[in-house]
């Protein structure tokens, strides 16, 4: 009973560590698969089935070779040049995505309830830090919370949507929607090895931690559908209502104003709560970063990266961003070949 509790726990982990304020938006998602037409859900299943064999090579060289932290694991598996640059790509972005988290709290309360932005900016820090302070038990306990709710609110804006418009889940019609975009591959391929660079922050540290291999790859692959069905509800919502990324910044928002008010708010909610689970996977990660590299108490490290992260989200990281985003993408597809490499050459070795 212990190991199927750990197994769903490490599922909620997963998703929650890859599912954003970006997924709940639609916006994401819209980019990378529904813009190629029905096609993206081949795209979506291929996604999932990557997760799964990335999310096992990973915890596989982390077991081991015993590494504590994203930044022992991209040394191990990349040169000593690339690494180096990788990390600190990796390491900017996870701070300049905490940065941005924080400012954009601070503004849905400000812009939903009117209350000032500091009020949600101090909310998320305080509510953060203290399941954080807490460690794996804290990540455990947010996404717990977390990822349910999501279930449960996409599933409803889901079916309510079909229920109202039932000519639209056929497939002779999604078939008539044209696809925008051709190099499905490509984008399944960029979409994968983004969020792959990105969590192992979350389950390097874990796998180290818990020390049981075999419960966190079922984590992941029970992660890993859930995620897909989901993936594919939103895709689905975003296909059959084209110009609704065109026309608003938070698409699933407009497809849920049709369906109900009540189902706006929910996910107004949901995307607060993907943004806190966001927070606390990326300050979770750079704290073991910081413990492992400064050898920096992790707990001292939870306020470190919060004190320098905050100026920033009122400053804004607009430039850097700009800056990052491209360059992650381009080196997530470079460490996903080197972590492949390495795995199947220790594996050949016999390591």
């Amino acid at each position: 009973m212990k190991k199927k509790i750990l197994v769903l726990q490490i599922a909620t982990i997963f998703i929650g560590s890859i599912v954003g304020a970006g997924v709940c938006s639609g916006r994401e998602l819209n980019q990378f698969f529904a813009t190629y037409g029905i096609a993206g859900f081949l795209g979506l299943i291929l996604c999932g089935v990557l997760y799964m064999v990335l999310g096992k090579v990973i915890i596989s060289i982390t077991t081991r070779y015993r590494v504590s932290s994203y930044n022992e694991f991209v040394d191990l598996v990349c040169p000593k040049v690339i690494a180096r640059f990788i990390n600190i790509i990796l390491t900017l972005f996870l701070l300049s995505s905490t940065s941005i988290i924080l400012a954009g709290s601070g503004s849905i309360i400000n812009q939903y309830f009117g209350v000032p932005k500091w009020v949600g900016f101090t909310i998320m820090i305080v509510i953060s830090s203290i399941f954080l302070l807490r460690n794996t038990e804290g990540l455990f306990e947010v996404n717990s919370i977390v990822v349910p709710t999501l279930m449960i609110v996409m599933s409803a804006v889901f079916f309510t949507y079909v229920f109202q418009n039932p000519s639209h889940i056929t497939y002779s019609y999604m078939f008539l929607i044209p696809r925008q975009k051709s190099n499905l591959m490509l984008s399944t391929i960029v979409y994968v090895s983004f969020n792959i660079l990105t969590i192992i922050g979350v389950l390097v540290p874990l796998a180290c931690e818990i020390q049981k291999p075999k419960e966190i790859v079922k984590g992941i692959i029970v992660g890993s559908i859930i995620l897909t069905v989901l993936s594919m509800f939103i895709m689905f919502l975003m296909l059959v209502n084209p110009f609704y990324p065109k026309m608003y910044e938070v698409p699933l928002l407009a497809v849920a104003n049709q369906t109900s008010k009540l189902l706006q708010i929910c996910i107004l909610g949901v995307m607060w709560l993907e943004m806190f689970s966001s927070q606390v996977s990326n300050i979770y990660s750079l704290s073991h970063f910081m413990e492992n590299k400064f050898k920096i108490k992790y707990h001292t490290a939870i306020f470190l990266v919060a004190a320098v992260a905050a100026p920033f989200s009122v400053i804004g990281f607009a430039k850097l961003v700009e800056f990052l985003y491209p360059l992650y993408g381009v080196l997530s597809l470079v460490f996903l070949i080197y972590c492949m490499s390495f795995y199947i050459k220790t594996r050949k070795a016999g390591a």
